[in-house]
């Protein structure tokens, strides 16, 4: 029996042992590449404890959150005016986390969907980006959403954290397979083939969440690349016009399209039209719902011809159903309605409310954003017109409710 109790004993002395090497390891490893703030921050990471009992639930009482998971080394919350790009994803579309740092040059605010059993795959996945990608470290703050329908084991965390913090190891490795979508995988499990409802609006709202009211946003999905200089050319704009001071009830249209093939961060409004032209570009969702797209006017849009290089209105547009364009407004604008899941009204009804709350729709001349691939009709998964249909009946109750919210607005949907 004594023997055993040794054997014991050495066995746990002898894993302390290597737990603590790994982690000198690791912060060794890190110091060849990274400063002393970095050094710390990751330090936080490694003796970091996660309770999942303890993380609070959201309104339903069906999901457990986790804001500012990873918190950016800029920090969203700034005094002078800002602009965030917020979007969400499950982890294996975290990979689109590369490509959207470099056309999106300002603050992200990601709200990740994790099910118990992607629980070491989302934490590796992240755990790597913060360790090997420089512009994610510096400008991406991360939040997590727990489905309390589809817990960890045992409602536990800190074992699934500990396996993702034995896995971090050589950068280019894990960059490599990223960009190959090795570690989330591809055609992994997510919201579209297992039972899981994908709360997409929660996770918007989530993102939003950090914000105040009086910060700027651009709630986009994670496929979606804008134009490099996008960020830039707002603030510079927004500066022109003195937007902190002129507070208005408006919000600014990106034009949205979709393309065969990924595109460059520099590419311009002039490039952007010839790629039209030869028809490997096309207006987003021109082959699915054209008529959720079409009321933004693109003929408009690419006649439009500035004085100068720089951003601006080109026009305004009365919004009318169903358009659901996507748009730079302050965080004031209504939230997400989160009964929303799954496919379909989840954008439109926050546009709509929008809409009634009395902001004004304006399209700026030379922005656009360009999803990754044309959408087609049988491109969607099998279940998405079932879930269409309950949305839609959903929807028609949310419209007769804004009536009730916004009784003097003389806006409808």
């Amino acid at each position: 029996m004594r023997c055993n109790k040794i054997r014991l004993i050495s066995f746990l002395g002898f894993l302390v042992i290597l737990l603590v090497s790994f982690n000198v390891f690791l912060l060794s490893k890190l110091n060849s590449v990274s400063g002393e703030g970095y050094l710390i921050r990751f330090k936080n990471l490694l003796e970091k404890q996660l309770d999942f009992k303890q993380l609070p639930t959201d309104s339903s009482g069906q999901y457990k959150v986790d804001v500012n998971f990873l918190l950016a080394k800029t920090h969203v919350l700034k005094e002078e005016l800002d602009v965030t790009l917020v979007t969400h994803c499950t982890s294996n579309h975290l990979h689109y986390l590369l490509e959207l740092t470099e056309h999106w040059k300002g603050p992200i605010s990601l709200a990740v969907f994790i099910p118990g059993y992607d629980a070491v795959t989302s934490f590796t996945s992240l755990l790597g980006l913060y360790q090997c990608h420089e512009a994610f470290r510096d400008r991406v703050t991360v939040h997590l959403v727990y489905p309390l329908s589809h817990p960890p084991a045992e409602n536990v965390l800190h074992p699934h954290w500990k396996q993702a913090l034995s896995q971090q190891g050589n950068c280019n490795k894990f960059l490599a397979k990223l960009k190959s979508n090795v570690v989330g995988g591809e055609h992994g499990r997510n919201y579209a083939n297992v039972k899981v409802p994908y709360p997409n609006n929660l996770l918007r709202n989530v993102g939003r969440s950090i914000l105040p009211p009086e910060a700027y946003i651009l709630v986009v999905d994670v496929d979606m690349m804008c134009n490099g200089d996008l960020y830039s050319s707002f603030l510079e704009y927004a500066q022109h016009i003195n937007l902190m001071v002129n507070k208005v009830k408006r919000v600014f249209v990106v034009a949205a399209f979709e393309s065969v093939k990924k595109l460059s961060p520099s590419l311009t409004k002039k490039e952007l039209l010839g790629l039209w032209d030869s028809g490997s570009v096309q207006p987003f969702y021109y082959q699915t719902c054209w008529k959720c797209q079409k009321h933004l006017d693109y003929d408009a849009w690419k006649s439009y011809i500035s004085s100068d290089n720089n951003l601006q209105i080109a026009y305004s547009v009365d919004w009318k159903d169903p358009w659901e364009p996507f748009y730079i407004a302050p965080n004031h604008v209504p939230l997400y309605d989160e009964r929303f899941k799954q496919y379909g009204f989840n954008r439109i009804s926050q546009v709509c409310e929008t809409h009634t709350a009395g902001y004004d729709f304006v399209v700026l001349n030379s922005a656009f954003l360009i999803h990754h691939g044309f959408k087609t009709r049988d491109g969607f998964h099998s279940a998405k017109d079932e879930e269409n249909n309950r949305n839609r009946d959903l929807f028609r109750t949310f419209k007769k409710e804004l009536k009730s919210k916004y009784p003097q607005s003389t806006s409808h949907c």
